[in-house]
C-alpha cells in the first residue's frame, strides 16, 4: 500500500507542476490517467469502471456540471487523439468539454458558449476537475472498497512488489 499511495503523490505533483506550467494537454491526460487508475483498482476491468468511479468517489465529494460519461469521452479524446472529438460526441451521447485555466473566469467562459455556434459544450475550470480527483482519491483511500480483497489484490499485483530503490537498482540511476 505504501507504494500506491508514493504512487500517486507522485501523479498529483506532476499535475501541480503541469498546471504551474499552463501544460493543458499533459495536466488533462494526467488527470484522465489518474481517473482511470483508480477506476480499474475499484472496480478491475468491469465496463463502466470509469464513470462509476466518477459517480461514485468524485461526484460525491464534488459534483461537476458534465457528466460522468462527458468526462469518459473526454478521456477519451485526450488520451487517443488529443483532440475534444471523441465517438461519443459523434454518436450525440457525450458534450464536448471547453476547459477554463488558470485565473480565467468560467462565467466568461460559459457566456462565450451561450453566444457560440456551440451549444453542446459545457464549460468546466480545470481546477474544479483537479479538486474533484484529489476529494474523491481521499474518499476512495477512506472508504470500505480498499479493503476488498479484490482491490487490495489488484493493489499488490501492481504496487506491491518492487520499491523505488528496486527499480532505481534495476534502471541504473542511483
Amino acid at each position: 500500500m505504501d507504494n500506491f499511495e508514493k504512487d500517486y503523490i507522485q501523479m498529483f505533483d506532476g499535475i501541480d507542476l503541469c498546471l504551474a506550467q499552463n501544460l493543458q494537454f499533459p495536466t488533462l491526460t494526467l488527470i484522465y490517467s489518474a481517473i482511470d487508475s483508480l477506476a480499474w483498482i475499484a472496480y478491475g476491468d468491469k465496463k463502466n469502471s470509469f464513470t462509476s468511479w466518477v459517480d461514485e468517489y468524485m461526484y460525491k465529494e464534488k459534483k461537476l456540471v458534465v457528466t460522468s460519461l462527458d468526462l469518459y469521452s473526454a478521456r477519451c479524446s485526450i488520451i487517443h487523439r488529443l483532440t475534444p472529438d471523441s465517438r461519443l460526441i459523434n454518436e450525440k451521447k457525450a458534450s464536448t468539454i471547453a476547459y477554463a485555466w488558470g485565473n480565467a473566469d468560467i462565467e466568461l467562459l460559459e457566456q462565450s458558449i451561450i453566444y457560440s455556434d456551440y451549444k453542446d459544450l459545457k464549460a468546466i475550470h480545470i481546477n474544479d476537475l483537479y479538486e474533484s480527483l484529489r476529494l474523491g482519491t481521499l474518499r476512495f483511500k477512506n472508504s470500505d472498497k480498499l479493503k476488498n480483497k479484490d482491490c487490495v489484490k489488484r493493489i499488490n499485483e501492481h504496487y506491491g512488489n518492487l520499491s523505488r530503490k528496486d527499480l532505481e537498482k534495476f534502471n541504473n540511476l542511483s
